[in-house]
């Protein structure tokens, strides 16, 4: 099985204490391969190689907690096999997870927010994880045919 090198760079841009926390993991395949910790305003580098099958995969990071609700996790760059993907990280969905009753009262006062944004509908907001919920973006392997596809 060819390796498959992987780089993301993650951070909190904004928090109301240096010590709140902000918390998710980044899996391949529904795989936990690193869990996130950011404390404050951190940005962090997580870097992993994993040996994969040719196909189709997911890489998802998940926003599990934010010690105050001023917190976002936020996927500044991915980079597979030293390539960062740029713009090809947009094609990818976030799927926010609202709080309730703020979910309810949007949807009472006619303006329901997205259940899924990204898929290259609304620019970088997808890597802006201002909830907790599930970023997923889907590519296949040999990487290099997947990128002249996406070209």
């Amino acid at each position: 099985m060819p390796e498959q090198n992987f780089k993301l760079i993650i951070q909190c841009p904004k928090s109301e204490s240096v010590d709140a926390e902000t918390r998710g993991s980044i899996m391949i395949d529904d795989e936990v391969v690193q869990q996130i910790k950011l404390s404050g305003t951190d940005t962090q580098t997580y870097e992993f190689t994993l040996d994969m099958e040719d196909g189709e995969h997911t890489i998802s990071v998940t926003h599990d907690y934010s010690a105050d609700s001023s917190c976002a996790l936020v996927i500044e760059k991915i980079e597979m096999d030293d390539i960062d993907l740029g713009v090809l990280a947009y094609n990818g969905t976030y799927k926010p997870i609202y709080p309730e009753p703020w979910y309810s009262d949007q949807v009472e006062a006619g303006t329901a927010p997205k259940e899924v944004i990204g898929e290259g509908q609304d620019g970088s907001a997808c890597l802006f994880m201002g909830w907790e919920g599930k970023y997923d973006l889907t590519f296949t392997t040999p990487l290099y045919e997947w990128l002249l596809e996406q070209l």
